[in-house]
């Protein structure tokens, strides 16, 4: 099988039933595969949950998001009850697909898009109440990180939800296989804010210089004073030469609300 869209397929049966297994698929539930491929953690859902594909008032209950076109008739032969989407899966309309239905996202995700498409399904006015995803280990490490070693991207996925880290998939569990090692994360939706955009986008603003102290690098872009800045870090117990990575995602979300 040729690799596509930067996209390893699994090939070890015995992963893919510890991903379905997280991911606690019920029956009723709506499901949303991203980059099904040949369908390898397709069959798992549908063994897993042989109900999961009949229809309810007209509505599927299983959607398959694939952006390589070559792959979508084999995907339409075998998984013909599925609702089969070619496009590429950081510009699709979550909310158009559910419907306001509560919904399940999983995906053993292409490297070089992942992130793009985590961040377009969780901030979809209709977010996923879980999410079980497969991405490089040092990505899925940053996800995870704590104060001290937070990134744009820790705060972007930790205003959202409770990550995890529950297991790491070898190279050989793979075809083609990767030149890194992957890891596979439950996201439990738990957004910590009424606008959690607005916190994302301050974090950009703070982490625009990681080596510089944050009042500094908000002072430069002119969000407020450095005195201004000081003063807050210092009502939230951090030090007020604290750079950006040393804050945790509650302290941004009271540092924006004093802004």
């Amino acid at each position: 099988m040729k690799k596509s869209f930067g996209q390893h397929f699994l090939k070890d049966e015995s992963i893919a039933k510890k991903i379905i297994d997280a991911a606690e698929i019920k029956e009723g539930d709506l499901v949303i595969e991203v980059g099904p491929g040949a369908g390898f953690l397709t069959k798992e859902i549908i063994c897993r949950s042989p109900r999961l594909c009949e229809s309810e008032r007209g509505n599927t209950k299983l959607v398959l998001i694939e952006a390589d076109r070559d792959l979508i008739p084999n995907l339409e032969k075998n998984y013909s009850q599925a609702q089969i989407i070619q496009k590429d899966a950081a510009q699709v309309d979550y909310d158009e697909i559910t419907k306001n239905r509560p919904w399940k996202f999983i995906s053993n995700l292409p490297y070089n898009a992942g992130n793009a498409i985590i961040m377009k399904a969780l901030s979809a006015k209709n977010p996923p109440g879980k999410m079980v995803v497969m991405v490089q280990k040092e990505v899925a490490e940053r996800m995870v990180a704590l104060p001290g070693d937070m990134s744009l991207l820790s705060v972007a996925v930790q205003i959202y939800t409770d990550p995890k880290i529950i297991f790491d998939v070898k190279a050989e569990s793979f075809v083609p296989p990767p030149a890194v090692t992957s890891s596979v994360l439950v996201l439990d939706f738990e957004k910590k804010c009424e606008n959690p955009e607005a916190i994302i986008k301050l974090a950009k603003l703070g982490f625009l210089a990681r080596r510089k102290q944050l009042h500094k690098n908000l002072a430069t872009v002119r969000i407020a004073p450095s005195a201004k800045i000081k003063e807050i870090l210092l009502s939230l117990k951090l030090s007020e030469k604290s750079r950006a990575q040393e804050l945790g995602v509650i302290d941004w979300v009271t540092l924006q609300s004093l802004l």
